[in-house]
């Protein structure tokens, strides 16, 4: 894992819970997120929650196209 990553104890703390937890706790935080596919996008943390079975298992770095 990144140094972003462990740098937010907010998003390091989403592994293993559900989609609609995990916007909730973005959403109240005041951090935006696009959901699509089996992915959850944070674009202010250039950031990817990965889902299978609607439970969060991995967190990816993604970086912005040119």
């Amino acid at each position: 894992m990144s140094r972003q990553l462990t740098d937010n104890p907010i998003i390091k703390h989403l592994i293993g819970l559900s989609r609609h937890h995990c916007a909730q706790i973005l959403s109240s935080q005041g951090v935006g997120s696009i959901e699509f596919g089996h992915w959850l996008a944070i674009p202010s943390q250039q950031l990817l929650l990965v889902f299978r079975h609607q439970q969060c298992i991995a967190i990816d770095e993604y970086r912005l196209a040119a």
